[in-house]
């Protein structure tokens, strides 16, 4: 097969890999404690104004008692080599860390501009009915996967309320392809991960407007809550990872950045389950440290 028949194989599967009906909800409540939960998964759908946003589930074993919460920003398997879906890759997750994850299935349908305001609000009613319901900021970690850590660093530059502290997954900073000779990586790597760039192109061309500004470009980020950004060493987008570890570390002393040796960009959703290991156990720490 090749490349381009690949990527338009890609471009028609479901990143959930599933087409379950999603029903409405009335509460966070009702999605953190269900009466019934059949494979410890479930699909729901907020209304906010005239929108229907999806979500997806994802319970530990033990559901009578949740007291942290992760908020899921997946990537986009039109990114990735990935060779699951992200129900394989969230269901590994709680598995691993023990934890419920909300996972947003979002999409974006018109503009990125579009899509980041619509994940933000969705992610503002999810905090603000998690924390009603005695499941303080504290205890909520937001997750962004390569796009979807993108969306959540541009959620850190409009957001108008205190978010929890995030992780950044081999994230995509740089989506007007602006300063590539500020970041070697992408011409070093550009071999070994060939579908990265030119989808992250297909995404420029098609989706990036005027409104979106990179988080590379911020003077500083002292209003961004404590950040973990982990990169893989093979990455195209590695550099761009680490110069935003660094200047969170400077700015609002996050943690000092992860980058794990021979992981290629979107590795947690591949057979690279020692680098998957790796970044399970920043991740986890990460959850554990408690706020200063």
């Amino acid at each position: 097969m090749k490349l381009g028949d690949r990527m338009e194989e890609r471009n028609n599967l479901d990143d959930f890999g599933t087409s379950d009906t999603y029903k409405l909800y009335r509460s966070v409540y009702e999605i953190v404690h269900p009466a019934i939960s059949k494979r410890n998964i479930s699909n729901y759908k907020i209304i906010l104004d005239d929108n229907l946003v999806p979500l997806r589930i994802f319970y530990p074993k033990k559901i009578s008692k949740i007291e942290k919460v992760i908020i899921y920003y997946r990537s986009n398997l039109r990114l990735v080599q990935g060779i699951k879906n992200y129900t394989e890759v969230l269901e590994n997750l709680v598995k691993k860390l023990d934890i419920l994850i909300i996972a947003l299935d979002y999409k974006i349908e018109n503009t990125y501009s579009e899509c980041v305001n619509n994940c933000y609000e969705t992610t503002k009613y999810i905090i603000e009915g998690l924390n009603r319901i005695g499941i303080e900021n504290n205890k909520i970690t937001l997750i962004g996967d390569s796009l979807g850590a993108s969306i959540l660093t541009s959620i850190n530059m409009i957001s108008k309320i205190k978010l929890p502290r995030e992780i950044l997954l081999y994230p995509a900073l740089n989506l007007k392809g602006e300063d590539k000779e500020k970041y070697p990586s992408l011409e070093q790597n550009n071999k070994l991960d060939l579908l990265t760039l030119p989808h992250l192109g297909q995404i420029k061309r098609k989706y990036i407007d005027d409104k979106y500004i990179s988080p590379l470009k911020l003077d500083n980020y002292t209003s961004w809550p404590k950040v973990l950004v982990i990169t893989g060493d093979l990455d195209p987008l590695r550099d761009e990872g680490k110069e935003l570890a660094l200047r969170l570390r400077k700015d609002n002393k996050s943690p000092k950045g992860v980058n794990i040796t021979f992981a290629s960009h979107g590795f947690l959703n591949s057979k690279d389950e020692e680098s998957i290991e790796e970044a399970l156990k920043e991740i986890k720490k990460f959850i554990a440290k408690k706020e200063d």
